[in-house]
């Protein structure tokens, strides 16, 4: 902003923001006690900081970070609560600088269903919250089938095993919730 007491207000549509400077050219708006003045910017869309869906393209491998992760995150939970979206192809689990994980998709629609359904939400509740974003892969490489990495499109890969999904944690089935 190049003055200080200014501000930008993005519309749904290009209609809001005409019936909002066309009001406003007849009515007097106040904010805070003191008068506005309404008028149309040179930007079509504000840009904000760490919105990353902007620079990464809509795609089938969706992008978990998992927020305050009380309980153990695997590759059995996460199925668990993506797999109703729409059918998951592999996932992987990172732990290097908290949880992260990135879950294949079968179709691009499959993504976006788990993205506007789960984004926010808590695995468990009040903790494990979901903060999801498309990725820039559209494929993910597993090479073994364990608690961090599974190909659901083969089941045969060597690993340790599916883990028991419960391990002493309450069932995330019953309690997912939207913050």
């Amino acid at each position: 902003m190049p003055k200080k007491r200014q501000a930008l207000v993005e519309f749904e549509d290009i209609l809001g923001a005409c019936n909002a400077v066309n009001y406003a050219a007849d009515n007097q708006i106040y904010i805070a006690g003191h008068p506005a003045f309404v008028n149309y910017s040179t930007s079509q869309k504000i840009s904000r900081p760490g919105d990353s869906d902007d620079s990464r393209g809509v795609n089938n491998v969706l992008l978990f970070t998992i927020l305050n992760p009380i309980y153990s995150i695997t590759t059995d939970v996460l199925y668990t609560i993506c797999n109703p979206c729409g059918p998951v192809q592999r996932i992987v689990i990172f732990r290097k600088n908290g949880v992260q994980a990135m879950v294949e998709f079968d179709s691009v629609q499959s993504a976006q269903r788990a993205k506007a359904s789960l984004n926010g939400a808590d695995i468990y509740s009040g903790c494990c919250t979901l903060k999801i974003e498309y990725a820039k892969p559209t494929r993910l490489n597993v090479f073994k089938n364990d608690q961090d990495t599974w190909d659901y499109t083969n089941p045969n890969l060597s690993g340790q095993g599916s883990q028991c999904m419960f391990d002493g944690t309450p069932s995330f089935r019953t309690v997912l919730t939207h913050s």
